[in-house]
């Protein structure tokens, strides 16, 4: 997938979802983007060039690893999503599913990393590590943990998504949609990160930060 396809792919998603909100449904989203830009998360989130904490997950083919074990192999992609409900979500791990392979070829481990649980059957993880975060421990590190007002709750309850239900937790907390490249030294080499849960990375971008960092 090359990075029009894929901005076309979300500049469609977001047409459609815009045409078909009503109004007041559109100004909850808007309001609450407006309130995690002023809230200073962007910049209070680990940035270029910082350390990260080492975790450890359990992996898809079992068994608990470490984020510097794997790292002892290569540099690791850690792409943080809300959950399998989201279809931008869905639209960003079909992406990346896609160039798996091509990460793998050049060295690069990829973990997508959800607040969601996993569900054991799913074609978007087909081939790739997804990680259940519990309680957004993970995404807590890198500073990209927000809660969600009372009124975005409602909106999603509307819509029948119960967050609390489906992330099995009492806090309404999702993660900003972040990419991360993390190299050998442990290192953030290269991030994207976004309070507009609309706005993703390109996989092809991602690729080229990877080359360039190699040179």
């Amino acid at each position: 997938m090359t990075d029009k396809t894929f901005t076309d792919k979300l500049a469609q998603l977001r047409s459609r979802f815009c045409d078909q909100l009503p109004t007041p449904e559109v100004a909850v989203l808007a309001r609450a983007t407006a309130r995690l830009r002023r809230s200073g998360i962007l910049s209070d989130s680990l940035q270029t060039g910082e350390t990260v904490p080492d975790f450890e997950f359990i992996a898809q083919c079992g068994g608990k690893r470490r984020l510097y074990q794997l790292l002892e192999q290569g540099p690791v992609v850690l792409n943080f999503f809300r959950g399998f409900w989201c279809s931008w979500c869905k639209t960003e791990l079909e992406a990346y599913r896609e160039i798996h392979a091509d990460l793998a070829g050049i060295g690069v481990s990829y973990l997508a990393i959800s607040p969601q649980r996993i569900p054991e059957q799913s074609p978007l993880i087909d081939g790739c590590d997804v990680i259940f975060d519990r309680n957004n421990q993970i995404a807590r590190h890198f500073g990209i943990v927000y809660r969600l007002e009372e009124e975005e709750v409602a909106l999603f309850r509307g819509w029948g998504l119960d967050l609390l239900a489906v992330n099995d937790t009492a806090v309404p907390e999702l993660p900003l949609p972040a990419t991360y490249l993390i190299k050998q030294d442990r290192s953030i080499g290269y991030r994207f990160v976004d309070v507009d849960f609309r706005e993703r990375c390109c996989p092809e971008a991602l690729i080229d930060e990877i080359h360039q960092l190699a040179r």
